[in-house]
């Protein structure tokens, strides 16, 4: 189970990077306020707060010690 909740949250920060680069992307090509600072700076705010969350998940998760139904996976 450990193991699935590793690989799971480390998919989330793939698909979440690819997310934020995408939409930075199209907005910033779309949408004139996005040049604005405050455009620029809310989005690199969500996309650095799902980046430490998911970050700060898996490393807890990978520094716990496994349980005895986990040591198989």
């Amino acid at each position: 189970m450990r193991l699935y909740k590793i690989i799971g949250y480390e998919f989330l920060l793939i698909f979440t990077s690819v997310l934020i680069f995408r939409s930075l992307w199209m907005l910033f090509d779309r949408v004139s306020w996005m040049n604005e600072d405050i455009g620029i700076y809310g989005s690199l705010l969500v996309g650095i707060l799902i980046t430490f969350i998911s970050l700060k998940r898996l490393n807890k998760i990978i520094d716990e010690k496994p349980k005895k139904s986990d040591e198989r996976s």
